[in-house]
């Protein structure tokens, strides 16, 4: 439960690409205010700035909530993301509706019973849509090669790695029907388009990033190539918001569940189904990489696996301990030494 002691006006915003629904409430749940603006900096300031303070206002993580959070922070005392899978009250209701979701967003603000989405600023928020997009330019590569790939499947021609970018000629020659050729060179056009997209985005990337120490010291951790520590800088933005390893862990999806009723003795216990997919995609990354080397992460992870621990849990351990690393390495400001973060780890 969150802290909300001197708040007076507790706000909800259903927020939509048009219209925003706003929903306040004062300290005894009495409604201040219910009304529908346009979703524009002028109508949303305009309408917050009728309330008596302290105002906190609350919208739910979505593609709006950035912006939207931007507009409002100027005249509110403050502005709060929260995460959408907290919120079964909403998700769950019966009614679900503009207003009844705004109003459930107010009253859960006004009882501090929300979950606290980050929302980086602007500059590290640019960091985090590129490496978005760049995660998808890779799929959309994925998904091209997979589409030449089952063309030619169907016509009885056996593809390797070569048919896609450099021997494709060779790959097309064995193609008698003209449609046929048609189609695969199109299929080859969006491959072309989405490997220079991926490569445009990756080189901005490394641009921008380049001249931050952060970055710098993250590539140094064998297996953070510069695209992992491109999502590490965007996605966890700052080290310090987690107080141990732990939560950075926990916040990676690298957590534990627990659950039990009744005898805590029979609680059953598993990997947690939450956390940020893309951070944890991009430990398990530097993981795989990294035991391939010759470091401490590739001993510690043959250490785990000859004492019989499975692969694929020795490879989460070392993804928990290089996430350590960079934490503790982001915080200090120090470069990657392979004896220095035994403990840290």
């Amino acid at each position: 439960m969150q802290d909300v002691s001197g708040v007076v006006t507790f706000v909800g915003l259903d927020a939509h690409f048009e219209r925003t629904t706003i929903k306040a409430v004062d300290r005894k749940g009495r409604a201040v205010l219910e009304t529908e603006v346009k979703t524009t900096v002028r109508s949303l300031r305009a309408a917050l700035r009728k309330l008596r303070g302290p105002v906190w206002c609350m919208m739910e993580s979505s593609t709006m909530s950035f912006f939207v959070k931007e507009c409002v922070e100027p005249v509110v005392d403050r502005a709060i993301v929260c995460e959408t899978r907290e919120n079964r009250w909403i998700a769950k209701s019966e009614k679900k509706t503009d207003p009844h979701d705004a109003d459930r967003l107010a009253r859960l603000l006004r009882m501090g019973e929300f979950q606290e989405v980050h929302v980086p600023a602007r500059p590290r928020q640019e960091i985090r849509e590129l490496v978005q997009a760049y995660q998808k330019a890779v799929n959309d590569v994925v998904r091209a090669k997979n589409r030449l790939n089952a063309k030619y499947r169907r016509h009885g021609i056996a593809v390797d790695g070569s048919l896609y970018v450099e021997e494709r000629e060779r790959g097309l020659a064995q193609i008698k029907r003209p449609n046929l050729q048609v189609i695969l060179n199109a299929q080859y056009g969006i491959l072309d388009a989405a490997l220079e997209a991926r490569e445009a985005l990756a080189a901005k990337l490394h641009a921008i990033l380049s001249h931050t120490k952060e970055y710098r010291l993250l590539c140094t951790i064998p297996g953070v190539g510069q695209i992992v520590a491109a999502i590490f800088v965007a996605v966890i933005d700052a080290p310090e918001r987690f107080e141990t390893k732990r939560k950075l862990w926990a916040y990676a999806g690298f957590g534990l569940r627990e659950r039990w009723s009744g005898d805590p003795g029979k609680a059953r216990k598993g990997g947690s189904k939450k956390g940020n997919r893309l951070l944890k995609y991009a430990a398990l990354l530097a993981a795989k990489s990294a035991i391939c080397g010759k470091n401490r992460f590739a001993r510690r992870f043959c250490e785990m696996t000859a004492n019989g621990i499975h692969p694929e849990m020795a490879k989460k351990t070392i993804a928990r301990n290089i996430l350590a690393t960079a934490r503790a390495m982001w915080m200090s400001g120090t470069a990657y030494r392979d004896d220095m973060m035994a403990d840290a780890a």
